[in-house]
């Protein structure tokens, strides 16, 4: 039985097999098809946006809530993405019965409410995933990563906010590895914080590049700002796999042009 993933531009669908079905999150043909596992990875990257934030609400409330009707009736399992910052007002370790606890935002409000939709109509074959912050090659627009990555891969210079604070990271090939072994909601992460600009100096001198040369940081230093940190209670991923993969996609590409 085929499996299918909808959102193809999705960070995440580069990294399902190859004879996993991708297709477009619009225009969808809805036929009358079996699968075994349908992941809706679309919108993936649509977190901050300003001018309309109906968007959140009308894509990771409507239409999601659309789609898992459907395909729950014709799939073995849905699988549906939440997020971590469901909890990122928390301090310490969380788990999937932990509360959600969390900062204003339209992004977190739509995936909440989303999530309570789902449980209202007690499907039994939805599982939600909750991700921690992944990032890769494939990451687009002004998000801090597609700029380090496209400034080490084409030796840029560029301008960059505040990366002095600690989050837990992953890569999206370890959110898919959990996604297709997933049978039931959880939460997807390493267990381990790590300070950002460390990776990001990391990654600059793995590559034989002076990161003070290449990066101009522009925020006010004598501004602190108390961040939460936190992190999934079970330890499941070592830095360096996260540090690993994320240097062997950019080789690929910096080397290869």
């Amino acid at each position: 039985m085929k499996n299918l993933v909808i959102g193809n531009t999705s960070q995440l669908a580069h990294y399902f097999p190859d004879d996993y079905e991708k297709i477009s999150s619009r225009d969808i043909e809805l036929k009358n098809e079996q699968y075994d596992r349908v992941y809706m990875c679309f919108a993936e990257q649509r977190t901050y946006i300003k001018d309309n934030p109906d968007i959140f609400f009308n894509t990771n409330v409507d239409y999601t809530l659309k789609l898992i009707d459907y395909y729950s009736k014709i799939s073995n399992k849905v699988i549906v993405y939440g997020t971590s910052e469901l909890w990122n007002n928390c301090n310490g370790s969380i788990d999937i019965n932990s509360s959600f606890n969390h900062k204003y935002h339209y992004y977190t409000e739509s995936k909440k409410l989303m999530i309570y939709k789902i449980k209202e109509k007690s499907y039994n074959n939805v599982i939600i995933l909750h991700p921690f912050n992944f990032n890769s090659i494939y990451r687009t627009g002004d998000f801090l990563f597609s700029k380090i990555f496209d400034s080490i891969i084409n030796e840029k210079k560029i301008t960059i906010g505040n990366t002095y604070f600690y989050r837990e990271l992953i890569h999206p090939k370890f959110v898919v590895e959990q996604s297709i072994k997933a049978e039931k909601d959880d939460i997807i992460g390493s267990g381990r914080v790590k300070f950002i600009n460390d990776f990001i100096r990391d990654l600059y001198f793995h590559f034989d590049m002076d990161y003070n040369e290449y990066v101009t940081e522009n925020f006010d230093k004598n501004i602190t700002q108390k961040e939460n940190i936190f992190y999934l209670k079970s330890k499941q991923l070592k830095y360096n796999q996260l540090f690993n993969d994320t240097v062997e996609e950019i080789e690929k590409i910096k080397f290869n042009k």
